[in-house]
Parts: structure tokens; sequence; C-alpha cells
């Protein structure tokens, strides 16, 4: 890739300025070695870095537990993410949210790729920050909505099962307006509509091509309908249709 030319970029549509910045901290480090730790990303900026790097680097990813959404990713060096666990409690008959909590972090200045994952049980939260700003939140960040809170840090091992249902569609084809057909239950022409729609993404990418062919294992976010998986091809039917495993994220 690097900086002359830049036709690589038609493979990003949307995510271009995002792509270039990816690519010039590859060949950054590709120039001085120096070890690279990137903020705080969203499933969709995990897929276009891993995207652009290729296989120019080794990358690392790590979002404070396992099955963490946003991540920290990692270009050279040891696998020290700098993640501070923390957590917080507030009063049972408080009844608060992810949008809450987020929204106190937001209020004492915290930016949104300076913290991961938000896990909110009960009456108990648990956020995921980057470890430069970890003794700030302790301090400014003391209350959620009416509620007195005191962050402080946490060594629990955190565990968050993936649970998905599983079933089986058959479908003539493997292109994407099938697949989001076999999904969500609609006809061939409405599932057309909501990709080019911009309401599909492929393993947290926008595609608008309907005739884009699906490999196995690819997640399929459908706006309004939830987050699939196609696990791939069961079997070829007489006819020369497929019967496919698709799993719907609970």
């Amino acid at each position: 890739m690097g900086t002359t030319n830049k036709n690589w970029l038609v493979h990003f549509k949307g995510n271009e300025t995002l792509a270039l910045r990816f690519d010039d901290q590859i060949e950054s480090h590709l120039r001085t070695g120096r070890r690279i730790l990137t903020p705080f990303l969203d499933e969709t900026q995990q897929e276009v870095l891993k995207k652009v790097a290729g296989n120019r680097i080794t990358l690392s990813f790590f979002g404070g537990y396992e099955n963490a959404e946003r991540k920290r990713a990692l270009i050279g060096g040891e696998n020290d993410f700098e993640i501070v666990q923390l957590s917080a409690k507030w009063s049972s008959f408080d009844r608060i949210t992810h949008s809450d909590c987020m929204g106190a972090l937001y209020n004492c200045g915290c930016k949104s790729d300076h913290f991961g994952d938000i896990l909110v049980n009960e009456n108990e939260v648990i956020v995921f920050v980057c470890q430069s700003i970890a003794e700030y939140v302790m301090d400014h960040c003391t209350q959620i909505k009416r509620s007195r809170i005191v962050f402080h840090e946490d060594d629990r091992k955190i565990e968050k099962s993936v649970n998905i249902e599983r079933f089986h569609k058959i479908v003539t084809t493997l292109r994407l307006d099938s697949l989001v057909s076999a999904c969500t239950n609609l006809s061939r022409a409405k599932a057309q509509h909501l990709v080019r729609a911009k309401s599909v993404k492929v393993n947290h990418i926008c595609l608008e091509d309907c005739a884009y062919l699906c490999n196995n294992g690819s997640i399929l976010s459908i706006r309004g309908y939830g987050r699939f998986l196609f696990e791939g091809v069961v079997k070829e039917t007489k006819n020369q249709k497929y019967v496919v495993s698709l799993g719907k994220y609970k």
C-alpha cells in the first residue's frame, strides 16, 4: 500500500480516512520498528485495520477479557495492552443502564476511544479503560445519574458467554442478498433493499453489493433484525440448492 498509490482505498468505501491512518501507522512501524498501541477500536475499525495490515505485520487484539467487542490493537512489542478493569456499585434501588454509564464517562471528559466495553450487572458496572486514564476516571467519575459511585481497580476474571441460536435454511446461492433473506425471512427483493440501503454489514463492514459471496464464518449484522453467523454449507440438494447453517446471536 504505502503513500504513493491510493487505488487500494477503493476497497474501503466509507472508511477511507480510517484506512489511510492505519496504513500510516503500519508504514511507520515497518520503518522504525516502533511498537504501536491503538486506542480502543470498535468492531468495524478492527476489521478495517486487519484488511489494511494484510500479511505485512502481525496484529494482536485484546479488550480486557475474552469475547470483548471493543479492543485495542498492538503492532509489535510484548502483549501489554495497558488496559485497566474498573468497577463500581450503586444503590440496588436505582435502575442504571449501559447508556447511563457511558454518559457518565463522557460527562467527566473521557473520549470514546479511551474506554472499551461497559458491562452492567444489576447494581454494578465494570468498564475497561486505557491505563493512562484509569486514575483520572477513579478521581472524576463519581456519579451515574443520581447515584454516587466510587470506581476502583478490579482484578476479577470476567467471563462473557456468546449465545447463538442455530438453524438451517435452504438457499439457491451464497450471495449476500440470499443469506439476508434467509436470516430475516424476507423476500429476496426486500433483502436487496436492505443491502442497498446500507443496512447490512458483513464482518462489521457495510456492504452494498447484493452479489457479494459470503465465506464460512461470516458475521452478518442486519439493522432491525440482529446479528447472524453464516457457518457454512451443510449439504447440496438434488436440485442444486444449498442447505446452510446459520446462527442468531442472542
